[in-house]
């Protein structure tokens, strides 16, 4: 019995001596290896796409790809979110070095395009029409995607795109902006037989009101995919103006949705107005009123057409001239009634509202012009 238990005592000790040597092994091993490599995966919808030694340099990255769909936007709008259409993760994984890339490979990555952008360049004889035509984009979306281009001034040469780079990584940029837009006045009128039905005199100047609307904008990749009117306050009423017309009729405003030369609604005033988007002032020479299409428009009063034809931003549109420097202009016509030459009379029929030339919508836009120069059309409705 006292040898076995020798024997058992002989074998634990040389167990526990054998263990000793492992754990010294392990340590030694364990203080020879490297240190494992710490990196951070970049991952688009579950997509590995690069690995890259430094988090903070992704972030630096993806914020100045954010940063280039921002430049035009108004620099006063309040943004309330821009964030990647994309399911975007950044997580830390242990590496081997052969698996990073370099800064310079991952920033042409994130900036890589599905698709890129298509551009015809102008030949002589070109218009923003035909172009918007042959390659059949709407022509208010050629000018949108040509924000730097006037539509009407194009040279031999010069790049337009209509068809811009569809990236791999979607920016989606919520904003609102509020601006202060006028409140057009009404007009009171009172009948003088002594004046022509072209004639009118202002005995009490309108004063248009102000008012703040906030507007609610979605953009993609730099292009507004929605705009939304969330609220409108009335700043400052406006005031009514007063005007002696003569008694040869001529065609007048009778209600908020009859305005003589045609029945629709009011969506556009005349007068410099702020872009929503880019904050910019833009000159409006007429008044927009929305209708169905077909759409009876009409003569504003005696005259004689001057015009009647086809021009690249107004589509068909036809030009009256009433005497005494007055002339009406009537575009983005769906068809058109008259002929050059022909005399007209006060509520004859001259065509029908449409959506031609440069137009997102059918509607009629109206201008009156005093001695070649535009003047607001309600002063004359």
């Amino acid at each position: 019995m006292k040898f076995i238990y020798k024997y058992d005592k002989l074998i634990i000790i040389s167990l526990t001596v054998t263990l000793g040597l492992l754990l010294s092994m392990t340590n030694v091993l364990n203080q020879l290896l490297p240190e494992p490599t710490i990196g951070y995966q970049f991952k688009v919808d579950g997509e590995v796409w690069f690995v890259l030694e430094s988090k903070d340099e992704i972030h630096r990255m993806l914020q100045v790809y954010k940063n280039k769909y921002m430049k035009n936007i108004d620099e006063n709008a309040q943004v309330r979110s821009i964030q990647f259409e994309q399911d975007i993760e950044i997580n830390e994984i242990e590496v081997k070095d052969e698996v990073f890339v370099s800064v310079k490979e991952a920033e042409a990555m994130i900036n890589e395009n599905e698709d890129e952008a298509v551009y015809h360049t102008v030949v002589p004889g070109d218009s923003f029409w035909m172009i918007a035509k042959e390659s059949e984009v709407p022509l208010a979306k050629l000018i949108e995607y040509n924000p730097d281009m006037n539509p009407e001034r194009i040279w031999p040469g010069n790049k337009i795109m209509f068809k811009p780079a569809d990236p791999k990584l979607d920016i989606i940029v919520q904003f609102q902006n509020t601006m202060i837009e006028p409140v057009e006045f009404l007009t009171e009128y009172i009948q003088d037989n002594s004046l022509y039905a072209s004639q009118r005199v202002t005995t009490k100047n309108g004063v248009e009101g102000e008012k703040r609307v906030t507007y609610d904008i979605t953009m993609k990749n730099g292009y507004p995919t929605a705009i939304e009117v969330l609220n409108e306050e009335v700043l400052v009423e406006p005031v009514t103006r007063v005007v002696r017309v003569g008694t040869k009729r001529t065609l007048t405003r009778t209600s908020t949705t009859n305005f003589g030369v045609v029945s629709g609604r009011f969506t556009s005033p005349f007068g410099y107005r702020k872009d929503p988007i880019s904050g910019l002032r833009k000159f409006h020479d007429g008044i927009d009123i929305a209708a169905p299409r077909g759409t009876p428009v009409y003569a504003y009063t005696n005259g004689k057409v001057v015009t009647a034809g086809w021009g690249n931003m107004t589509g068909n549109y036809v030009v009256i001239d009433h005497g005494g420097g007055l002339r009406s202009k009537y575009y983005h016509l769906s068809s058109i009634s008259v002929k050059v030459g022909q005399i007209v009379k006060v509520g004859e029929k001259i065509g029908g509202v449409g959506t031609t030339g440069y137009s997102t919508g059918n509607h009629l836009h109206f201008t009156i012009t005093k001695n070649g120069v535009a003047v607001n059309p309600l002063l004359y409705l």
